[in-house]
């Protein structure tokens, strides 16, 4: 059994999230809600925050580009899309170039949804296990390090 993928919406009330969201659930996914950036912030502050992130443009307390300073701030590796009423070429051309891993509106197209899910979801997790495989190289390099910083204060 495969294990589901979550997925965090950033929104206050938007019918267009509410939209996605039941796009994103018929995709098998798990979706988590947060109706502002402190509670975004909160939420992807923890240890395994979720790998994916839907934001609307304006929140009650921010935009979308404060959601892409929080997800740059997670533990752990995070791809935010930015979600928009309009299509609008020069946003769009803002929010990548900004960090969002892409952009997207209504009306969501099930087979062009599923393939932004799935290029973000495979960024992720590649993001993901080189920052683990990196954390792992340097807990090796330490270990010798502390064991002789550890033998010099029991000898003294």
């Amino acid at each position: 059994m495969t294990e589901k993928i979550t997925a965090l919406l950033v929104h206050q009330n938007s019918e267009t999230l509410a939209i996605l969201k039941g796009a994103l659930e018929r995709q098998g996914m798990h979706i988590l809600q947060a109706e502002s950036r402190a509670v975004a912030k909160r939420m992807l502050g923890g240890l395994n925050p979720a790998p994916l992130v839907f934001t609307d443009t304006h929140l009650p307390d921010g935009t979308w580009a404060d959601i892409l300073a929080v997800a740059e701030n997670a533990k752990r590796p995070v791809n935010v899309i930015v979600v928009a009423r309009l299509v609008d070429t020069r946003f769009y051309v803002e929010a990548i170039e900004t960090g969002a891993f892409d952009f997207i509106a209504p009306p969501f197209n099930a087979t062009d949804l599923a393939y932004v899910v799935r290029s973000a979801i495979d960024n992720v997790v590649t993001r993901r296990s080189t920052q683990a495989l990196a954390t792992r190289t340097v807990k090796k390099a330490l270990v010798p390090e502390v064991r002789e910083v550890d033998a010099r204060l029991t000898s003294s």
